[in-house]
């Protein structure tokens, strides 16, 4: 059993020596949910209750490109989030006659690798990372304006380098997203949302 696992880490060892890069560029797509809450709750009703504009949780897919060193990264993303929409007033919830919601959400993040090549001669490589982007909200609903924000993320995750040459990669994501401010009165100032993502991409 010993000779077993020293073989298999000798090989382990060799095989992962062949994939290290001075810059990794890996393109992956991602799929997953973004949870859901409100987006506007500033309309009153005929009989004066504020009525808030939810969402249900979205399924989210798109793709992230990053180029990535041993201990640093930059990654750039753009995504799509489908939601189904209700309007709540008092005891009352009702879906609109509108009731699809899309949000575009586009960052450029820095990845910090804070194990670097260490774990698995670098074929499992945790990161924390964080960044600005824009998001970009519409819906079929005629009460609630398209609108574009300013965005901010933080979050975790882990990729793992699959193959002989490290290729495909499987990662797994999560974020906090804040997404700011607003250019009308329809929307909230600030949107919080979180995001549990799967993806498997390529090293090219």
């Amino acid at each position: 059993m010993v000779i077993l696992l020293a073989l298999t880490s000798q090989a382990w060892g060799q095989a992962a020596s062949s994939i290290e890069r001075d810059v990794d560029w890996q393109l992956s797509l991602i799929g997953g949910v973004l949870t859901g809450g409100t987006y506007s709750s500033r309309t009153e009703n005929s009989l004066g209750e504020r009525v808030h504009l939810k969402t249900d949780e979205g399924f989210m897919t798109g793709l992230r490109l990053s180029a990535e060193q041993e201990y640093l990264g930059l990654e750039l993303s753009a995504a799509g989030v489908f939601h189904d929409m209700n309007l709540e007033a008092g005891e009352w919830e009702i879906e609109p006659e509108g009731s699809n919601a899309t949000l575009i959400l586009t960052d450029l993040n820095v990845l910090m690798f804070p194990t670097g090549n260490d774990l698995a001669d670098g074929r499992v490589r945790p990161f924390v990372t964080v960044g600005p982007g824009l998001a970009f909200f519409m819906s079929d609903y005629d009460q609630i304006d398209s609108e574009l924000m300013f965005a901010a993320n933080v979050g975790a995750g882990i990729k793992f380098l699959l193959g002989d040459e490290g290729s495909p990669v499987l990662r797994f994501d999560w974020r906090w997203h804040q997404i700011i401010g607003s250019t009308t009165e329809t929307m909230e100032n600030s949107i919080y949302r979180q995001e549990f993502s799967v993806g498997i991409g390529l090293r090219f």
